[in-house]
């Protein structure tokens, strides 16, 4: 919880650093309004009640595809709004006793909204093709998970059964970079974050009556995008 909390607030403190510049004329505005279709690939690791980390999980087992519609205006602000799929794995590794492993597929459907900057702005106040963004979301999520685990008489497992999903709340944010060629294609790399109001994205709950710790998503994407105006 310590580390969401302090990513959050990284994220926060920089568009307020970037909205004092503008304020005091350091950062111009956009020129023009601009929308665009999204593409993304990625990779997604599952913070959840495996035992083994997740990063130790192999890549292939962890994807992540998006389709999405991004809007931005002439005041540096805008939206976007996207269909997430994602797969993700984790085990507790041989070592455990109880020897539990999951592999789940997940939708999401969300809308974000964004505030970027040109870099060229900060720097020479002239427009650039590189540019950074900040986004923060709301969206619903769908988890369908297969399990495999050894029951323990003692071990009051909660789990959802394999194939039943699971639908919760979940809020994305992060940060990205984006870089914009001149025949209306632009390609960046995204961080994100998911915090899910669900401890079902793994398909395991502990039977602890104080565990109050929902999964987390969190990985990184590369954005491929096409300006259609």
């Amino acid at each position: 919880m310590r580390k969401l909390f302090l990513s959050f607030s990284l994220i926060i403190l920089i568009p307020l650093s970037l909205l004092s510049q503008r304020r005091y004329g350091q950062i111009e505005k956009s020129n023009a309004n601009s929308g665009a279709i999204l593409l993304s690939l990625g990779t997604e690791y599952c913070f959840a009640d495996t035992k083994k980390s997740p990063f130790s999980q192999g890549i292939s087992d962890n994807k992540e595809f998006s389709l999405g519609y991004k809007a931005k205006y002439s005041n540096n602000l805008g939206y976007r709004a996207q269909i997430n799929y994602t797969t993700v794995t984790g085990s507790d590794g041989v070592s455990e006793i109880r020897n539990y492993d999951f592999s789940s597929k997940i939708w999401q459907a969300s809308i974000h909204g964004e505030y970027t900057v040109n870099l060229g702005q900060i720097f020479n106040r002239l427009d650039s093709p590189n540019s950074i963004y900040i986004f923060l979301g709301i969206g619903l999520i769908n988890t369908s998970a297969n399990l495999n685990y050894y029951q323990r008489i003692d071990y009051n497992y909660k789990t959802r059964k394999n194939n039943e999903t699971d639908i919760s709340a979940v809020i994305p944010y992060g940060i990205g970079y984006q870089y914009e060629f001149n025949n209306n294609f632009s390609f960046g790399i995204e961080y994100n974050l998911r915090y899910s109001f669900s401890d079902y994205l793994d398909g395991f709950k502990p039977p602890y009556p104080d565990s109050k710790s929902n999964d987390i998503l969190q990985g990184f994407s590369f954005i491929f995008g096409y300006k259609i105006f």
